[in-house]
């Protein structure tokens, strides 16, 4: 077992006792997952974590009846955390080490998969169904429209990003323009991140019973500027106030997902993690634990910028109610989830392009 994947397991020792007995077995049973990525929201807009200003009850109940990690690190920007999940890499190694909307800005980069394994193609090649929603950022797929695929997912509805000449193409939220693999539209009338949550509650019913495990990719939108009303909340006014519908819909999105493997009778169990990208936007000030704050965005302050909340919930995987401070973070996330899928994954996988650019040069 190599050294990056040991530290994956030992910091998120959570999955390894359960399964232990099952692994011993000819055919042990490999769980879904379902992993939720929020977008711009710190530990002070989850009341687990001691929010004052808010209640987010089914997160809440994820971290009642599952494991809250208390250290658990993102990087301070979208870009590099999404693709050090999807890599299992750091920045220094995978490249993207600042917030880079390819459609707007790409100028031809994108997320190659000749240099950029993926954790979707390992749970892919090892047998799990895989699928993605909400935002991708890292390809314009008017160049790339099979980056999805060639990413390793089976199917997808995404928020391209803003492409640059294309102003339809900003909506995330109402009215919002998405990438299927029938191509891009706008979906006139409808919420955002309604579409992409249903997207995978759907694909999780019609795989419940397939006999394969499946893997999940929740990308959340949510709430990440511009602020706007939500189906729950249509009459919210100002900034604050519509920043709050928008993490009270987070929670409620989270807790469709949880309800969903409670009572959804899957052949096997099921993980679900609920993390978040990077800390909130600066402008936007909370309580947590009797202490005021701004959001930490693109601020390496420990407590608002990097370590982000971190659940884990799973009915037979996790233990209930605990609570963590081991370190870990979203490169981390990679090498786990394959060992937990039966997959096998090398150095070379982990140190990526690096490596490769490196082995070009010398040959």
């Amino acid at each position: 077992m190599n050294s990056a994947m040991t530290r994956a397991l030992v910091s998120v020792c959570f999955v390894l006792a359960p399964l232990t007995a099952a692994q011993a077995e000819d055919n042990p049973v490999r769980p879904n997952i379902v992993f939720i990525l929020a977008d711009d929201l710190g530990k002070e807009w989850v009341s687990a974590y001691g929010a004052e200003d808010i209640e987010t009850p089914q997160i809440d109940r994820m971290a009642e009846e599952g494991m809250m990690l208390h250290s658990a690190y993102a990087m301070p920007q979208c870009t590099p955390t999404r693709v050090s999940f999807l890599t299992g890499q750091l920045p220094h190694n995978h490249g993207w080490v600042n917030h880079w909307d390819v459609p707007r800005w790409g100028s031809g980069a994108h997320f190659d998969p000749e240099m950029n394994n993926s954790l979707a193609k390992i749970l892919r090649d090892a047998g799990y169904a895989t699928a993605a929603s909400g935002k991708w950022q890292v390809d314009d797929f008017r160049a790339n429209p099979d980056a999805m695929d060639d990413a390793g997912f089976d199917d997808w509805a995404m928020w391209t990003g803003f492409e640059s000449g294309n102003s339809a193409s900003s909506r995330r939220y109402w009215d919002p323009y998405i990438h299927t693999r029938e191509g891009s539209k706008t979906y006139e009338g409808e919420f955002g991140p309604d579409i992409y949550a249903n997207f995978l509650l759907d694909f999780m019913e019609e795989h419940k019973g397939a006999g394969e495990p499946f893997f999940v990719y929740y990308a959340m939108a949510l709430p990440h500027t511009p602020f706007v009303t939500t189906p729950d909340e249509p009459d919210a006014e100002g900034r604050r106030a519509k920043h709050k519908a928008m993490t009270r819909y987070i929670d409620k999105l989270t807790g469709n997902f949880v309800d969903k493997v409670r009572e959804g009778d899957f052949d096997r169990p099921t993980l679900v993690i609920f993390t978040t990208d990077n800390g909130t936007v600066g402008s936007i000030r909370a309580t947590i634990n009797g202490r005021q704050v701004r959001g930490g965005k693109t601020a390496l302050d420990e407590m608002t910028g990097t370590a982000m909340p971190y659940i884990a919930w799973g009915p037979g995987l996790v233990p209930e109610g605990v609570e963590s401070h081991q370190i870990t973070d979203e490169a981390d996330v990679l090498p786990t989830l394959a060992e937990l899928a039966g997959a096998t994954v090398q150095h070379t996988q982990l140190l990526g392009g690096l490596l490769n650019h490196y082995e070009r040069n010398a040959a």
